[in-house]
């Protein structure tokens, strides 16, 4: 038996309520088509194509948006909808957590986007992480105070959205 399945048994039956207090159902979306003003506090948002493999990110785009949030804009030009994608808003630590799943190949200025960020309202740091995994990137938003964030999908050319409002 795998080590991580010993691992995660062990901590369900030593601790029956957390092991279903870490999924709650109220606090994971699945992304949308089109905003909708859906926005949580505490939680994750998943979407994209499972099937997805090869990535090329042409650009993060981050700005204010006049409507009273910023917003970040993951450019996928080469594709007609996202990879498979999950977002998590951590109000605890004041965190968003981003990961594209598949072989991601980041070409564009992360210098860019960084600068861009510091021009925002909410965003206090922006970090792209090294490829640790060779099937998935992330990148990490520190946000000023807790926000409430809206992840949606736009396609054809595909680009992930993520709204932050304080």
């Amino acid at each position: 038996m795998p080590i991580r399945l010993l691992i995660l048994l062990s901590a369900s039956l030593l601790a029956p309520g957390a092991a279903r207090a870490q999924f709650d159902e109220s606090s994971f979306r699945q992304a949308l088509k089109v905003k909708k003003n859906v926005y949580l506090s505490n939680g994750s948002f998943s979407g994209g194509d499972r099937l997805s493999s090869d990535v090329t990110i042409e650009n993060v785009r981050v700005a204010a948006n006049p409507g009273g949030f910023d917003r970040i804009v993951i450019d996928l030009p080469k594709l007609e909808r996202p990879p498979f994608f999950m977002v998590q808003n951590d109000g605890n630590s004041h965190r968003i957590v981003a990961t594209l799943y598949g072989k991601v190949k980041a070409d564009f200025s992360t210098q860019a986007s960084i600068q861009a960020a510091r021009k925002t309202k909410s965003i206090k740091k922006l970090e792209f992480l090294p490829m640790v995994e060779p099937d998935r990137w992330m990148f990490t938003a520190d946000v000023q105070v807790p926000v409430k964030a809206e992840v949606f999908e736009l396609t054809k050319p595909a680009r992930i959205i993520i709204d932050l409002k304080p």
